[in-house]
C-alpha cells in the first residue's frame, strides 16, 4: 500500500484512489477520453475523427452532470476533454467546473483555438491545470500544411503564450502534443528543446494511418505520412537520443517503455505495450463519444448505444456481459500506440513506467511554466531553429511527397545542434 502514499499530491483524492485501485486490481477506469465536440477548425491530414463522428448528435448540456456523477460512481479519476476541438463547445468551461466540483481531474486537449481566450481563462479559474496543445513542427508552412489550415501554427503559438500567462505557474502541466510522422521526425528534438525552455512538456504519438477498406475512426488515410522502411534506423536513433535527453533533464513526458513501443509500432504496425496483445479497455480506460455514448476507444464503437448519462450506466458498466462484449472488440484490434492508452496500461503493469510517471508528476509540480509574450515566443522559436541544421534553407516538405522514400543517413546530423561559437 506504499504506492498510495507515493502518488503525486497534485491529483485529487478521487484520482489517487482510482489509480491505487487500478494498480492493485487492474480494474479501475481511472482515465476517460471524452470527445465533447465533433467539430474542429482544422483539417489535419493524418486524422479522421471529425468525419467518423459526423453522424452523432451532441449530448445536451443538462446531461453533463449525470455523466460526471456516473463517472464518479464507477471510480474514474482523470477525464481528457478532447474533440474535434473542445473549445468549439460553448459550455466547455462549465463542463470543467462540473467535473472539478466532483474532484475529477481534467485534462484539456486543443489545437490552440486562440479566439476562445475568455473560455480558456474560465477553465483555469474553475481548476483546470493540465492542458495539451498540438504542435507538430516549428516550421510555419509545414505545420499549416499538416493541419490543413493556413494560420493554424501562429494561432497555436499565440494560445501557448496565452496559457503560459493564464494558468498557475506551479502545479500546472502544460504540454505539446506532437504526432511523429515521416514529415517531422527530424524536428522532434528541436521541439523538445523549445518545450523545455518555456517549462512545457513534449508528448509524442506515432502517426496512425489506415486504408478506406479498413476504417478505424481516428486514423487518417494519407499514405505520405507513413514511415518508410528506410526511416526505421533513423527513428531508432531518435528514440535512443530522446531517452538520453530526458535523463539529462529535458521535459519529455513519455516513459521509456512507451518510447520502445513507439518504435515497435512504426517498424511492425503493432505495439509492444499491450498485455497478452489485448488492451485494458474498459478496465482502465474507455472513450465517451460526442453524443454521450460509450466507446471502447477512439478507433472503435460499441455495437449498442449505451449512454454514460443513463442512470443505469454504472450497473451496465460493471456487468459481466458488458465486459465480454467489449473484450470481443479489443481482441480483434490490431493495436494502437496513442499516448493515453499505452501509458495508462504501462503505469499499472510496468514498475519502471509507474516510477517514471510518479517522478514526472513531482518534477512537473516543482518546475514552473514560464509566462511568455507573443512576440517573445516567436523570437524564441527563431533562436531555437538557429541551432539545428534541419532548418537550414527551410524545410522542403513538398519534396517528401514526390519521393517514394528518403534515405536515412547513418548519423542523422539534423537530430543534434550545429557546432557554433554562439553563446547558448
Amino acid at each position: 500500500m506504499k504506492i498510495i502514499y507515493c502518488l503525486p499530491t497534485m491529483f485529487s483524492t478521487q484520482t489517487k484512489l482510482s489509480m491505487a485501485k487500478a494498480i492493485l486490481t487492474k480494474n479501475s477506469p481511472f482515465y476517460i477520453q471524452f470527445y465533447v465536440s465533433k467539430h474542429c477548425n482544422l483539417k489535419c491530414k493524418m486524422c479522421n475523427i471529425v468525419e467518423a463522428n459526423m453522424d452523432l448528435k451532441p449530448f445536451a448540456p443538462e446531461m453533463i452532470e449525470k455523466i460526471a456523477d456516473n463517472l464518479v460512481k464507477i471510480g474514474a479519476g482523470v477525464v481528457l476533454l478532447t474533440g474535434g476541438e473542445p473549445f468549439l463547445r460553448p459550455d466547455i468551461d462549465e463542463i470543467v467546473r462540473i467535473f472539478r466540483n466532483r474532484n475529477l481531474d481534467v485534462r484539456l486537449q486543443t489545437a490552440g483555438l486562440i479566439s476562445r481566450k475568455d473560455t480558456i481563462k474560465k477553465c483555469a479559474e474553475h481548476g483546470a491545470r493540465d492542458i495539451n496543445i498540438s504542435l507538430d513542427s516549428l516550421d510555419e508552412k509545414l505545420s499549416d500544411y499538416i493541419n490543413g489550415s493556413e494560420g493554424s501554427w501562429r494561432n497555436a503559438l499565440k494560445a501557448i503564450s496565452f496559457v503560459s500567462r493564464t494558468f498557475p505557474k506551479r502545479d500546472s502541466i502544460c504540454a505539446f502534443g506532437c504526432v511523429l510522422s515521416h514529415y517531422n521526425m527530424d524536428e522532434i528534438i528541436p521541439i523538445l528543446d523549445f518545450a523545455t525552455r518555456i517549462g512545457w512538456w513534449l508528448s509524442l504519438v506515432p502517426v496512425h494511418i489506415s486504408v478506406p477498406s479498413l476504417p478505424l475512426n481516428f486514423r487518417g488515410y494519407d499514405e505520405f505520412f507513413r514511415f518508410k522502411k528506410t526511416d526505421h534506423k533513423k527513428v531508432a536513433i531518435l528514440i535512443d537520443n530522446l531517452k538520453k535527453l530526458k535523463k539529462q533533464g529535458y521535459n519529455l513526458f513519455d516513459s521509456n517503455d512507451y518510447l520502445d513501443s513507439v518504435y515497435t509500432f512504426i517498424e511492425t504496425g503493432h505495439p509492444s505495450w499491450r498485455n497478452n496483445d489485448i488492451c485494458d479497455s474498459p478496465n482502465l480506460y474507455f472513450a465517451i463519444l460526442p453524443d454521450g455514448s460509450f466507446a471502447p476507444c477512439c478507433d472503435f464503437r460499441f455495437p449498442e448505444k449505451i449512454y454514460v448519462y443513463d442512470e443505469k450506466f454504472p450497473e451496465v458498466f460493471k456487468s459481466v456481459l458488458f465486459r465480454k462484449k467489449v473484450t470481443k472488440i479489443t481482441k480483434k484490434c490490431p493495436g494502437c500506440n496513442y499516448g493515453s492508452y499505452p501509458e495508462m496500461s504501462l503505469a499499472v503493469r510496468s514498475f519502471s513506467t509507474m516510477r517514471e510517471r510518479i517522478e514526472i508528476q513531482f518534477k512537473a509540480k516543482r518546475k514552473e511554466i514560464k509566462p511568455i509574450e507573443e512576440d517573445d515566443i516567436f523570437n524564441l522559436i527563431d533562436e531555437v531553429k538557429e541551432k539545428y541544421e534541419v532548418y537550414d534553407g527551410g524545410i522542403n516538405f513538398k519534396a517528401r511527397e514526390k519521393k517514394k522514400w528518403i534515405k536515412a543517413p547513418n548519423i542523422p546530423s539534423a537530430l543534434w545542434p550545429k557546432k557554433t561559437n554562439k553563446s547558448q
